[in-house]
């Protein structure tokens, strides 16, 4: 082996071991927190089994956390129509509030909600008042 391979031989192993504890603080908080796709959809059943995992387009992502205060926190990235309020909804359960959407479609949420509202698996949907066709979405189902 010669010098240079050597050297980026130590230079890589160097930077994996740097990133371990990244990974390993990451798969602790990862038991609590889960991360789901919006997708365009008009309907599905409560748990959202019909959305797709890996749906070909994305219009948003739900950030959850299940706190330690028996809370569920929730944030709620999208792109979708602008200048638009949604209303987004614990699936089946009730509605957390809504979102304003921006000239551009963009738009941001944060929410909470008692974590024994729901069972371990669960889902998000949102629309504008009226529910118009083409304009709802749902989310990947949740599951803890």
């Amino acid at each position: 082996m010669s010098l240079r391979s050597t050297t980026l031989a130590v230079m890589v192993a160097g930077a994996a071991i740097l990133f371990v504890p990244e990974i390993a603080s990451r798969a602790e908080t990862a038991a609590d927190g889960r991360q789901v796709d919006l997708v365009r959809q008009d309907q599905s059943d409560c748990t959202n089994t019909t959305v797709p995992v890996n749906p070909p387009v994305i219009s948003g992502t739900v950030s959850l956390n299940r706190d330690s205060d028996g809370n569920t926190t929730v944030k709620v990235a999208m792109t979708v129509s602008p200048d638009t309020t949604y209303h987004f909804f614990l699936k089946c359960v009730r509605q957390l509030g809504d979102i304003t959407t921006g000239d551009e479609g963009t738009g941001f949420g944060n929410f909470t909600f008692q974590t024994n509202e729901v069972g371990a698996t669960y889902g998000f949907d949102m629309y504008p008042e009226g529910a118009p066709a083409g304009n709802k979405f749902q989310s990947v189902t949740v599951k803890f």
